[in-house]
């Protein structure tokens, strides 16, 4: 099941919850995906086989949650994690800085759901002008800034900005797991060394926004069941 979730991208990761960090490893190496060790390193600074990592649930005892936990911190900690990730898996450090994960918290808090995107932006680091996704308002993003951290198909002079690698709609508490966030990172580097795109992004975005989360969510669901019903 984890070698054709795996395929399924980051779609896949709702799916991986329940599984213990053993088994989820051994899938993951049996699949000749980046090790779950790789990406614990990256992203907590443990190995899994350290003393303070459970061995069944993956929870990095004495590490301060961040992830999951309403703070604005964590998604330029999830970038620096990622880019971590992307380099030590081989990918030079000027190209890994062009991949963003992205999130839409419009409903994290009121209905626990978050729309999460891996993008390809041709700007890089660059900062970009576009018409603000909460407001409207005409704004100058840079790195940073929150909104820097949102897609944007294009900006106000019509240039390509983002190209949508992958996405998943999902229940934003369970990324308090730290497990969860390191499966996040693992199948997001397999979405981007496979070169994948999922350009269907912009047509789920509007629909979110709309505050249409539970169709979306059940889009996103699809995207991976269909695949695993097949295994």
């Amino acid at each position: 099941m984890i070698v054709a979730g795996i395929a399924q991208g980051i779609a896949f990761l709702p799916y991986t919850v329940g599984t213990g960090l053993n088994e989820l490893n051994k899938g993951l190496l049996q699949a000749n995906a980046v090790p779950l060790d790789d990406s614990y390193k990256a992203t907590f600074g443990v190995s899994i086989d350290d003393k303070r990592v459970d061995q069944k649930s993956g929870e990095v005892k004495g590490k301060d949650g961040m992830y999951g936990q309403y703070r604005a911190e964590a998604i330029f900690e999830a970038n620096r994690s990622l880019h971590r990730l992307l380099v030590s898996q081989g990918m030079p450090e000027n190209e890994a800085k062009n991949y963003i994960l992205t999130g839409n918290y419009r409903y994290a808090f009121t209905r626990n759901q978050i729309l999460l995107a891996i993008v390809y932006r041709h700007p890089g680091e660059q900062a970009f002008r576009v018409a603000a996704k909460q407001t409207g308002i005409v704004t100058t993003f840079r790195p940073d800034q929150r909104g820097w951290y949102e897609p944007y198909e294009r900006d106000v002079n019509g240039q390509a900005i983002d190209e949508v690698v992958d996405w998943v709609a999902m229940d934003y508490k369970s990324l308090r797991q730290e497990k969860v966030v390191a499966t996040m990172m693992v199948l997001s580097v397999e979405s981007i060394k496979s070169g994948k795109r999922s350009p269907d992004y912009w047509q789920v975005e509007g629909p979110w926004m709309a505050g249409e989360t539970n169709e979306v969510m059940r889009q996103s669901q699809n995207r991976a069941r269909t695949a695993l019903s097949t295994t």
